[in-house]
């Protein structure tokens, strides 16, 4: 894939960040709700939640997970993230991911990225779904392996 079509990709998920759509399972249930994401010009996707949370628990029981960047409001530019979600503790990563969010997070978390109630979530995607036009028609993006070393 070329790098301007990883950039449109990038631009789709940007530009559509604060209103993103995250489908996990409930057993034989999918469970689909809004979330506000952080995306990075690498393709990370990371977002905040409380650690408490339901999709917390859902993540934990089944990783699996479909992220959706539609473009209102007639989804001309979308793109559809399937992968896998990692829990992240690492304090350092929670601090770099606060810094990067383009909300005011305190709302949430009194205690700031050291609050125990603090999740971040990072998406591993191993397909995206997208187009940048209804003239351009769905394109696939499947990113390489590349290793991983630990982020936790």
């Amino acid at each position: 894939m070329s790098s301007s079509d990883k950039k449109k990709i990038v631009a789709i998920m940007k530009g559509n960040s604060s209103h993103a759509y995250l489908a996990t399972c409930d057993g034989d249930q999918p469970k689909v709700r809004s979330m506000s994401t952080i995306v990075e010009d690498d393709m990370n996707i990371w977002m905040a939640t409380s650690s408490n949370s339901r999709k917390v628990k859902q993540i934990k029981k089944n990783p699996k997970v479909c992220l959706a960047f539609v473009k209102q409001p007639n989804g001309d530019k979308s793109a559809f993230v399937m992968g896998k979600v990692k829990i992240i503790n690492s304090l350092k990563d929670k601090k770099r991911v606060w810094k990067l969010s383009g909300y005011d997070m305190c709302q949430y978390f009194k205690d700031g990225p050291q609050s125990k109630e603090f999740c971040l979530l990072k998406v591993i995607p191993k397909k995206i779904e997208w187009w940048d036009s209804w003239k351009s028609g769905r394109k696939i993006y499947k990113p390489k392996k590349k290793q991983v070393k630990s982020i936790n």
